[in-house]
């Protein structure tokens, strides 16, 4: 009850820290995009609830006492609740401009008919027997958006309390083509203060622990994933080594602020 306890405090604590300053408290401010590799094993949990790939949960009525909604991942929550209505999606080549799931799903499936041209694709759906041109469903999509996810944050270190934080903006879908022959592109972006119910309502969960699971929104908030730059400012980051050096320069930055 102790631990739990203060796990809670904790993270209320630091959600409460990560809250972003009055802009007249910015003493210095960068916009990132962070590139998550959801087939890292730290970010693995974010995605392995998916159903029929690894359900990692008791679907037992009798044992099942889960306090969350959503267990199927954050990217089929976020779809969920894309597809119901409750959010707007953005267009992440102009973050004014809403998306309706309409337009997403239409995206969705042109890019898969260009993918089926290829001969590879073409075999894999006449042996599943998936109709492309059906509206899929979150499951059957969910294929395209399950190894990358991004983040676009500000980075602002408030002058008043000596602090940096992090203000998550965005979470955007990226889909990847499985086999290769259309390049990576964010298809949709979803503001971060729209989805934070969804978040809190569905679940992490670490499958080498059934002591206690977690909602995908505290993961976010307590930052207990792993993630490259990709974007600073504008400026593009084109390597992993590039990313790494960027990292470490803010870290060094906010070192120095420090240093009287």
């Amino acid at each position: 009850m102790l631990r739990a306890a203060f796990i809670t405090g904790l993270w209320i604590s630091l959600t409460l820290r990560a809250q972003a300053p009055r802009v007249e408290d910015h003493f210095w401010r960068r916009k990132v995009v962070l590139t998550l590799d959801l087939r890292e094993k730290v970010n693995a949990p974010l995605i392995l609830g998916q159903v029929g790939l690894n359900t990692l949960y008791s679907t037992d009525p009798l044992t099942d006492k889960s306090r969350f909604s959503n267990r199927e991942g954050v990217v089929l929550a976020l779809l969920k609740g894309f597809r119901e209505g409750k959010y707007s999606g953005y267009n992440p080549k102009n973050l004014s401009s809403s998306m309706s799931y309409e337009a997403f799903d239409e995206f969705t499936k042109g890019r898969a008919k260009t993918t089926a041209s290829s001969e590879e694709e073409e075999e894999i759906v006449e042996d599943t027997g998936e109709d492309i041109d059906a509206a899929p469903a979150d499951e059957n999509i969910y294929k395209y958006y399950d190894t990358k996810l991004r983040i676009i944050e500000d980075r602002i270190f408030d002058k008043n309390r000596s602090s940096m934080y992090y203000d998550v903006q965005y979470i955007c879908l990226t889909r990847v083509d499985p086999t290769g022959a259309l390049l990576e592109e964010d298809a949709v972006c979803f503001r971060y203060h729209d989805v934070r119910d969804v978040l809190e309502d569905t679940q992490w969960r670490n499958r080498s622990n059934d002591a206690e699971d977690r909602s995908m929104r505290q993961i976010f908030e307590l930052r207990r994933f792993s993630g490259y730059v990709t974007f600073v400012s504008g400026e593009v980051v084109r390597s992993l080594q590039e990313a790494e050096t960027r990292r470490q320069q803010m870290i060094e930055f906010e070192h120095h602020l420090w240093t009287y």
